[in-house]
């Protein structure tokens, strides 16, 4: 899982896509808005890695896409716009589970993935979904990057164990109905960044939805988190969008910085852990 080509500069360029739900009437409109969105992404921002949201295939017209659909167009994406997309999630049936995946796509053809790993009450008593059992760390772009898909955002032991395999970026794909699970989700999402001196993306979903079961109404803000020290926004938000509102937010990161943070920072919590009391 490694990508040999080099880091250009310091400044690494994340855009977040705040997906807004619609009623599109036939599947190719919706995979011509993708498309869109990640055109714009990368032609108007020149990012370089691309996180959409948790279930953002919700509004898909009719069955949810299968996945052979969803891998092939993300590659083929990735291939043309010379991008890394990290894929948000759908529904995946794996044997006799059903679990919510995530796909990456990298520009030279690869395809990883990363399954949720702890499942909400809903999607349990719902969907009868199970949580993944694999943490996965990928390396692009020079440096290396993990997912946690909306929830396992909450869990700090999760995101400490990615940093720990040296993770420096974790997304993010989220889906959250109201306010008080969006601040659930990037108020930890801050917390984690600063917990492991690590960059957080964190993209989110807005609008209704009224053709599916359980996506009636969403809230987001989605963000990129980062570490509150020296050289870093004071407040730890290196870029927010705005509530409800349909957004392709950018940031440019700054990974020589979160290294030195890393190794000289003036506080570092990842290292100054007492693992001889908490194993």
């Amino acid at each position: 899982m490694t990508d040999h080509s080099p880091l250009s500069s310091p400044s690494l360029r994340i855009a977040a896509i705040q997906w807004q739900f619609r009623a599109y009437k036939h599947p190719a409109e919706w995979w011509q808005a993708l498309e869109w969105q990640i055109r714009m992404a990368r032609d108007d921002y020149s990012a370089q890695l691309i996180v959409l949201p948790e279930y953002f295939f919700a509004d898909h017209p009719g069955e949810w896409p299968t996945h052979d659909v969803v891998c092939t167009a993300l590659r083929e994406f990735s291939a043309r716009y010379q991008v890394w997309i990290v894929g948000g999630s759908l529904p995946f049936v794996a044997g006799n589970d059903l679990r919510n995946r995530c796909w990456i796509s990298g520009p030279a053809g690869e395809l990883f993935h990363q399954d949720k790993i702890h499942i909400t009450p809903w999607e349990r008593d719902t969907w009868g979904m199970v949580g993944g059992d694999v943490l996965y760390v990928f390396d692009i772009l020079g440096t290396k990057m993990a997912v946690a898909i909306c929830y396992d955002v909450e869990f700090p032991e999760q995101v400490r164990a990615l940093a720990d395999r040296g993770a420096e970026i974790l997304c993010v794909p989220y889906c959250t109905d109201d306010a008080h699970g969006h601040y659930r989700v990037t108020r930890c999402a801050m917390a984690r960044a600063i917990e492991n001196t690590i960059y957080v993306a964190a993209a989110g979903c807005v609008g209704s939805l009224s053709s599916r079961p359980g996506f009636a109404h969403h809230y987001a803000a989605s963000m990129v988190a980062t570490p509150c020290d020296i050289g870093f926004p004071p407040a730890g938000i290196a870029a927010q969008a705005e509530p409800l509102q349909p957004q392709c937010l950018i940031a440019a990161v700054d990974l020589r910085l979160l290294r030195a943070a890393r190794d000289h920072g003036a506080v570092q919590p990842r290292t100054d852990l007492r693992r001889d009391l908490f194993r």
